[in-house]
């Protein structure tokens, strides 16, 4: 690791290990209520449900390139670029942002302000973060390290947040009656 990042070896450590921890404990949230996940449309939970183990993920290899030794400054701001890129880009795909406005498959708009900040504005705020920290660790820039750590963060944070809203969501449905 090149000396401007050694100081936070640490932070990423711990970040990463937790974005590892998390990504392993949506399967036991998935699994308190496997048939509500499956019985809903495959669109919502790509826009929804899947994300939050996107970001866990970008959380975890962020952290993971930060820890690679011997990695100059400008591979890695190239590796994170790619990765903000790649975050933006699944993002549009997933199209979260339309189900918001318009609902998924033919049902209303089910979702709050707050949704709206922590499914979709703080994802994109997140990686565009990470593409502007990537620009500054490329140029030796102040601002890269910093904004690359409250970048990261942030996506464990939205990523929290909304695992916590599955498992509420989750433990809120009933479950139907099953026939013998």
């Amino acid at each position: 690791m090149n000396e401007p990042l050694r100081a936070w070896h640490e932070f990423y450590f711990l970040l990463g290990t937790s974005a590892a921890a998390l990504t392993g404990l949506m399967g036991v949230v998935i699994s308190i209520n496997p048939d509500t996940i499956a019985e809903r449309p495959q669109s919502g939970v790509r826009a929804f449900v899947t994300p939050t183990m996107v970001f866990f993920t970008t959380a975890f290899v962020v952290s993971a390139l930060l820890l690679v030794p011997h990695l100059s400054l400008r591979s890695l701001g190239v590796l994170l670029a790619l990765t903000g890129i790649a975050g933006v880009a699944y993002l549009v795909w997933v199209r979260g942002h339309h189900y918001f406005v318009h609902g998924i498959e033919g049902r209303p708009p089910e979702l709050d302000a707050e949704d709206w900040i922590f499914f979709i504005g703080l994802p994109y705020l997140s990686y565009l973060l990470l593409i502007i920290a990537a620009v500054g660790i490329w140029q030796h820039a102040q601002y890269g390290a910093p904004t690359l750590a409250f970048a990261t963060m942030l996506l464990l944070v939205t990523g929290i947040h909304n695992a916590w809203d599955l498992v509420i969501w989750l433990a809120q449905q009933k479950r139907a009656p099953k026939n013998k």
